[in-house]
């Protein structure tokens, strides 16, 4: 939490308290000005400062200078974090699902801007339900894209095969191998730079990545889409399960 969220909490802290306080004069006042400020702040709390200003200007000013405070605050710290972006590619992904014409392009951008939000704020702001079904359209082109590089490898192979090249492929091997993924501990992560990983985040299902990079607390990841890939960051502490994959005797 750094210094700049720290201060708008105390402020929020300190509105609502001078709110109190002001209702609390408002009641002693007269019953109705205390129901008004209660119930249709901050308008009411205004006319009612305004108008017994000589008696009531203290709490008045610390409510309406608290409130100013943390609000303008919140609203730069939203900014800073990349809340509009979260707004805006939010709203092109509600329309593009519900005409079933979202894009990946749009789709990514959604994601990228999740992220980042997250990463910085701590705070998910975006329906569950929104980002898994973002998450899946997503998960489907990654499969679609894996299906056709692999069928691309494969023609390359099967026009740059030799003969000779053939017979050994299908010789015995002494030592036979088998690619499976494997748990290892997050820590450990650093040493696997590179290799593809699946990830179980907390309350999603297990994904697929290429880890990039291991530093500190997070882990840089890339994921592929049809218009290429993009890459993001993930904290430790929000992974519950971590393997690896690697080649293993049989």
């Amino acid at each position: 939490m750094n210094l700049l969220t720290t201060i708008t909490q105390a402020l929020a802290a300190a509105s609502m308290l001078a709110f109190i306080w002001l209702t609390v004069r408002a009641f002693r006042t007269h019953f109705g000005w205390g129901l008004g400020v209660l119930l249709l702040s901050p308008f009411s709390a205004t006319a009612f400062g305004l108008k017994y200003w000589n008696n009531e200007k203290k709490p008045f000013l610390v409510y309406i200078l608290t409130t100013l405070g943390y609000i303008s605050l919140a609203a730069y710290l939203f900014s800073t974090w990349g809340g509009w972006e979260v707004l805006r590619t939010s709203a092109l992904v509600e329309t593009g699902l519900q005409n079933r014409n979202l894009s990946s392009r749009n789709a990514e951008a959604f994601m990228k801007a999740n992220l980042a939000f997250i990463e910085k704020s701590g705070i998910e702001i975006n329906n569950p339900q929104l980002v898994s079904m973002v998450q899946q359209q997503l998960d489907l082109e990654t499969a679609r894209q894996a299906e056709l590089e692999a069928i691309r490898k494969a023609q390359e192979e099967r026009d740059n095969l030799s003969a000779s090249q053939m017979n050994k492929k299908i010789k015995p091997q002494e030592e036979r191998y088998r690619l499976a993924y494997r748990t290892i501990r997050v820590t450990d992560a650093k040493k696997y730079v590179g290799a593809t990983v699946k990830i179980t985040r907390k309350n999603a299902q297990e994904k697929e990545y290429r880890l990039i990079a291991a530093n500190g607390n997070s882990l840089k990841l890339t994921q592929r889409t049809r218009n290429g890939s993009y890459s993001f960051s993930l904290r430790n502490n929000d992974i519950e399960k971590l393997r690896i994959l690697t080649k293993q005797p049989y």
